[in-house]
């Protein structure tokens, strides 16, 4: 059962630990009854509660005196018990309340609530259990136990605090008479081995990282390599980053490097983002790199007293990613190109591009396309179809799409161009596919008919009006018919 109480401050609270109390053995003995004549009983009983009381007294004194000799100095609370164990008296020291931000007994009472409303919230619950639990199994337990936990200053600032517990038992039958104990704040070491904790996995994670002082831009190095080590060394940390750059980072990254590492421009994106980071290739190490500031800590103002700079190799990512984006590339090549044409399919218009905004949407296709099957045969017809694609594809800037919509139909998507430029664009189109011939047969002549919607909208809003505009087309064939849809 003391397992289970131990058990339960393990879980999200804090630490429990035990030790051995003094023993305190000099106290005056009580008188037996049986000694002395039935008629003095009842005197004998009142002397013996009477030095019951005494020593109850001499005993706390002993404790006290013990406990802060060995420095629970802080704070100090204490509660006395009835024989049935239920609670008596609940009261807290002066130097409990200084601690905790209360002004005197009557902003903080000697109540058990009192403490109660000191624990953090969220572990109020799983702490009052543990003291009920302490007292219900005592007898089980060691004199003193120890416990590290948080509490819940008057202005709602969290502190935490270790504590030694002590046990009083009555020497008669083993009931709690007190139950006292002290507090230390120990948030700054509390604080101090989390900020140790964080530096130390900053030098596991960054191969080379540095903890700089705002206030001057000095330094202490976390964690280095050799390729640092080999650059001359500056007390100003930016200056030292600008080195390590100029020794080692590829030409082509200096310039952003150089502008990067600006201490206002750093401090605004880490006031704003919380971190900042620039990527880079380092000639040296042969190696890829993400530069990364953080913010370390603050000021009492609010303002950031430190930043950690770490160096990260991204090699193995950016390997992992690119093959990852060849996986995707051939998935797309496979499943988004047309085989026939070489370009984009129905496939890739339904699942990328009918919800994109764009300028203009054109639809086309080859001119009485079942007489050049006709006359050259199916395959003539597929050499046209490829032809054609091959025209409209290297018509196109690189954002820009041109797909088979299906069989001979096509479809432009133009991400940003003007009206003029795209009625240049479809009258040139129309000369360079005059010039397209069907090899072994000079004699079949291909033209096409354009239609398009101009107007900035998403693809899907723009295909009517373009299909409305190739029926207009259609009718006299080898030309194009432009719906402005913003007029």
């Amino acid at each position: 059962m003391c397992k289970s109480v131990a058990d339960s401050i393990d879980h999200g609270i804090g630490m429990f630990a035990a030790e051995a109390s003094i023993s305190v053995e000099d106290e005056t003995p009580i008188f037996d009854p049986a000694d002395y004549p039935e008629d003095m009983h009842a005197l004998i009983l009142e002397c013996n509660r009477r030095i019951e009381e005494a020593n109850t007294k001499y005993r706390v004194a002993k404790y006290r005196e013990d406990m802060f000799a060995k420095g629970m100095k802080a704070g100090m609370y204490f509660c006395t018990f009835d024989r049935d164990e239920n609670l008596l008296t609940f009261e807290f020291n002066d130097e409990t309340r200084q601690m905790l931000g209360y002004d005197g007994l009557d902003d903080l009472p000697n109540a058990f609530d009192s403490w109660v409303k000191t624990l953090v919230p969220e572990e109020r619950d799983a702490i009052v259990k543990l003291f009920w639990d302490s007292v219900r199994i005592h007898r089980e337990l060691p004199d003193i136990t120890h416990a590290t936990y948080r509490m819940q200053k008057k202005d709602g600032s969290i502190i935490w605090v270790t504590g030694a517990g002590r046990f009083i038992r009555r020497p008669d039958d083993g009931s709690l008479e007190i139950y006292m104990g002290c507090y230390r704040d120990i948030t700054a070491q509390q604080e101090l081995e989390a900020y140790l904790k964080i530096i130390e996995a900053i030098g596991r994670v960054f191969n080379f990282s540095m903890f700089i002082d705002v206030n001057d831009m000095s330094y202490r190095m976390i964690s280095t390599n050799p390729y640092v080590e080999m650059v001359p060394k500056d007390p100003d940390a930016l200056q030292f980053l600008r080195n390590n750059v100029a020794a080692s980072v590829a030409e082509s990254f200096q310039k952003n490097l150089y502008a990067w590492l600006d201490k206002d421009k750093i401090l605004a994106a880490l006031e704003e983002h919380g971190t900042t980071s620039m990527e880079f290739y380092s000639s040296s190490a042969g190696r890829w790199f993400d530069g990364i500031f953080m913010i370390g800590d603050r000021n009492e103002d609010g303002s950031i007293a430190h930043i950690v700079y770490g160096c990260q190799d991204t090699t193995e990512a950016k390997l992992q990613s690119l093959a990852q984006q060849r996986k995707i590339s051939e998935f797309e090549t496979e499943i988004y190109i047309d085989s026939l044409s070489g370009i984009r399919n129905r496939k890739f218009l339904d699942d990328k591009l009918v919800y994109e905004p764009c300028e203009a949407v054109v639809m086309a296709d080859i001119d009485l396309f079942k007489t050049i099957n006709d006359t050259v045969g199916h395959q003539g017809g597929d050499e046209a179809i490829r032809k054609v694609a091959e025209v409209l594809n290297r018509s196109v800037r690189k954002r820009d799409v041109v797909l088979r919509y299906g069989g001979d139909e096509f479809m432009m998507v133009f991400f940003d161009i003007s009206k003029s430029a795209l009625e240049k664009k479809l009258s040139d189109l129309k000369t360079e596919l005059g010039n397209v011939r069907i090899d072994g047969s000079p004699e079949v002549r291909i033209t096409m008919s354009f239609g398009g919607a101009y107007g900035t909208g998403l693809v899907h809003q723009l295909i009517k009006t373009a299909d409305q505009a190739l029926y207009e087309s259609k009718k006299t064939r080898d030309t194009y018919t432009l719906i402005d849809m913003e007029t």
